[in-house]
């Protein structure tokens, strides 16, 4: 759901900074209602912590998702010193039970914000300002290797699902085109080229910044055959534009995709014993990106600009080398055959 949905549940001013984050820094969406949940946890604290702190140490989680904020002010975050906040961090560890990499998500929500009125001269100390991250160990995301990403395919396209052209040029797009999910859902027919001059897809990422993708066959080939059973929808429909339709014809929503992929994820990996609760809709993206940079010998730069990523930090994830792809260099490298 969306932050515009809570605003009524929500401080006029809290409301206001995220109306400025959406449609004056232009963040994503998703980053914004993220962001929301974040800084309602935190409003939440505080105001049990100024005006009902001995409820600290017994309150259940479903008890504190019960507190109120519309009564939160900006005098009350103010109150807060950098102690009292060490101690919310504390308390999303012990109480909530959130692990160090959401902890850090919930404290950068809040050094945002607190920059944020700062700058406007809404309070005149920032007690952020030297608040550090956890430490959080670097894991490699889960992904699909090449055997199982054309296993995942074959499986999708010889079901008996009513949906499985559909279904199938979705999960194609998202193997071959490394995507987000909201990037996905937010495909337009009018975003496509596909004919004999080129085969590309424009695509809207974060802070709606596009790129272009260029289309292999495979691609094309799935996406003309999902265009021939796509519903044509007339322009009275808000979503005509839509490439990717639910049954109900209209766009096709990120739970439906999330869970046409969760079960086809399932019936793949339980058949070969992997622990399947650890794979997720993103790890079709993990699996693109990997498979670009250890099957198609992509160089960083390229994948970083095929991910959409700001940081070449970011795309440094993915640069996990194979087994396989270790095990060829180092047999075919021999000092000895190296000329000076």
């Amino acid at each position: 759901m969306s932050f515009l949905e809570y605003q009524k549940q929500s401080p006029e001013f809290l409301n206001n900074y995220l109306k400025y984050k959406r449609y004056i820094d232009f963040s994503a969406q998703t980053s914004i209602d993220e962001t929301f949940f974040d800084l309602r946890t935190l409003f939440r604290y505080i105001k049990l912590y100024l005006y009902d702190k001995t409820r600290l140490t017994t309150i259940s989680k479903e008890e504190f998702k019960d507190i109120e904020i519309t009564d939160v002010t900006i005098e009350d975050l103010e109150k807060m010193s950098q102690i009292d906040l060490q101690n919310y961090l504390f308390f999303l560890d012990s109480t909530l039970e959130n692990i160090n990499k959401t902890r850090n998500r919930k404290l950068a929500s809040m050094k945002r914000l607190y920059e944020y009125l700062e700058t406007n001269n809404l309070i005149k100390v920032n007690p952020t300002q030297w608040m550090d991250s956890a430490t959080v160990e670097e894991r490699q995301p889960k992904h699909l290797d090449l055997k199982e990403s054309k296993q995942l395919l074959a499986n999708v396209i010889n079901s008996d699902c009513r949906y499985k052209i559909r279904n199938y040029a979705i999960i194609c797009v998202f193997l071959n085109c490394s995507l987000r999910l909201s990037e996905l859902v937010g495909i337009n027919l009018t975003d496509l080229k596909i004919d004999n001059s080129e085969q590309s897809l424009k695509v809207t990422g974060k802070g709606n910044k596009q790129r272009i993708i260029y289309l292999n066959s495979a691609v094309c080939e799935a996406i003309n055959a999902y265009l021939e059973v796509r519903p044509k929808l007339d322009k009275s429909n808000k979503d005509y534009n839509a490439l990717f339709l639910s049954s109900r014809e209209k766009r096709i929503s990120k739970r439906s995709v999330q869970n046409i992929i969760k079960l086809k994820l399932i019936e793949l990996l339980d058949a070969e014993g992997k622990e399947s609760e650890k794979y997720h809709t993103h790890t079709l993206r993990h699996s693109s990106a990997t498979l670009l940079y250890n099957e198609a010998d992509a160089d960083i730069f390229v994948l970083k600009r095929i991910l959409g990523h700001e940081s070449l930090a970011a795309t440094q994830v993915y640069t996990h080398v194979s087994d396989k792809k270790l095990r060829e260099l180092m047999l075919n490298f021999n000092i000895l055959d190296r000329k000076e």
